[in-house]
């Protein structure tokens, strides 16, 4: 487990603390998903969970290690991987085969698990006939798959991925998450998605909304859901099937469940009306 105990943050020269007074806790083989407006601390949040960043004031432990023990950080980074929003920020290889081979090199590994570890990983996410090829040639899609694989190679117990469908088109975007929930499910890996999509996030065990460093709302998909148009406030922009849900309240006086999200059950539920 993830613990967040009353933590706070502050960029050095910032006026205020980044995120301040969280409290939350990240089960395993949970799928959490992270939303809010722009700047109101999700991906400090998501570097506080891998000893990236360390609190100024609480405490993250990582099953049961301490992000403030200075001996623990290697290990907590092992377990906690995390991909950010723009993959070029993290390719340092000139092949895709030793971009994702870096890691467990520097854990000291001989060259026979190092060489499985990575056709492994590669195996994963469907890139291995990409092995040999310069990761600047990739598509912005082919090259997340390439940073999930370079954390996968770790073996980690977390995957912390922050906004990793900014770059993506709409199919690539399905593609991946469907690739992350599988993996989930294989490799019983706790899951962080830090989206601004809330199509994405509906899929999430649990929804942690956000606004100003703080931790406004914890919820299931159902509730977050049911909250409709007024997401709209919070940054987070509702499915248009509950803005057109509320359109058909609203000019024909009916009531329907807020937490449809697909077409078929918004016809069911009209027709069960008359």
């Amino acid at each position: 487990m993830i613990r967040l105990s009353d933590i706070s943050y502050t960029y050095p020269q910032s006026k205020g603390p980044a995120v301040k007074n969280i409290s939350l806790n990240i089960r395993e083989n949970q799928f959490m998903a992270i939303m809010g407006k722009n700047g109101s601390g999700k991906s400090t949040l998501a570097r506080l969970l891998n000893g990236l960043l360390l609190p100024d004031t609480g405490e993250v432990t990582v099953d049961g290690l301490s992000s403030l023990e200075a001996n623990n950080l290697v290990e907590i980074r092992k377990r906690v991987g995390l991909l950010f929003p723009d993959p070029d920020s993290q390719l340092l290889s000139n092949l895709v085969e030793e971009e994702i081979a870096f890691g467990p090199e520097n854990l000291g590994l001989n060259p026979d698990k190092i060489r499985k570890r990575v056709d492994t990983a590669l195996k994963m996410v469907s890139m291995e006939d990409y092995a040999k090829y310069p990761p600047y040639l990739l598509s912005g899609g082919q090259k997340q798959k390439v940073g999930i694989a370079s954390l996968l190679v770790m073996q980690p117990a977390y995957l912390v991925l922050d906004e990793p469908f900014s770059m993506l088109d709409p199919g690539s975007r399905k593609d991946l998450l469907t690739l992350l929930l599988a993996m989930r499910r294989e490799l019983n890996i706790t899951l962080v998605l830090i989206t601004h999509s809330l199509e994405d996030a509906i899929q999430a065990d649990q929804i942690v909304i956000m606004d100003q460093g703080e931790v406004i709302r914890i919820a299931y998909p159902r509730e977050i859901l049911e909250m409709g148009t007024r997401l709209a406030s919070l940054g987070i922009e509702p499915l248009e099937l509950s803005s057109f849900v509320e359109q058909l309240e609203r000019e024909a006086g009916v009531s329907i469940a807020h937490d449809i999200t697909e077409i078929e059950s918004l016809v069911e539920a009209i027709c069960h009306l008359s």
